[in-house]
């Protein structure tokens, strides 16, 4: 068996897209992921699941059991637990010596961008915020999370891709959470 961490984006914010962590991982369970465990009510799991599936087919399984069984279309990104264990090993923000953790935070997107597509977001627009893109990750060191333009709606439209953010706080805690299914 596989571990890995599904981040659903959007749901049980501002009353909207409400999903019952109780019900969602009873629905996950019943579809034939195991030992389904969420944390917080903003849409992180971590699950066990057969080693023939892969990441993008655990996504695709868990966005048609939401549409399923909530009637949302929402989307799922997924991480292994080794993916996500390298993406926390290799925040260049932490890498250069900086220890203001509160200001990173870590944005997991569906796919790549078109290197034709990654210029088209000049970091130098948004200073004093800084952002790394590494592979299907990008890293964002944003002084007020609030009021950063470096949002997922840029990155969405400006290199096609469907993005969520997680605070390093939360990536945290759900390495803890991940970490007892070992």
């Amino acid at each position: 068996m596989n571990i890995s961490i599904a981040l659903l984006r959007g749901i049980n914010v501002g009353g909207n897209n409400i999903i019952k962590m109780e019900t969602l991982r009873k629905v996950l369970t019943d579809a034939g992921l195991e030992d389904v465990a969420t944390y917080i009510q903003s849409g992180n799991i971590v699950f066990r699941h057969k080693k023939s599936m892969k990441d993008a087919d655990c996504a695709v399984l868990i966005a048609a059991v939401i549409k399923e069984h909530f009637g949302l279309s929402i989307p799922v990104i997924v991480r292994s637990i080794t993916a996500w264990e390298q993406i926390l090993r290799s925040n260049p923000f932490a890498a250069d010596g900086r220890t203001d953790a509160e200001n990173w935070h870590y944005m997991m997107l569906s796919e790549e961008p078109a290197a034709d597509l990654v210029p088209a977001i000049d970091k130098a627009l948004y200073e004093p915020d800084r952002f790394e893109q590494v592979g299907n990750n990008v890293f964002l060191h944003i002084q007020k999370f609030g009021n950063t333009k470096l949002s997922n709606t840029l990155f969405d439209k400006k290199w096609k891709v469907i993005s969520t953010v997680r605070n390093h706080k939360t990536m945290l805690a759900i390495t803890a959470l991940a970490d007892k299914l070992k």
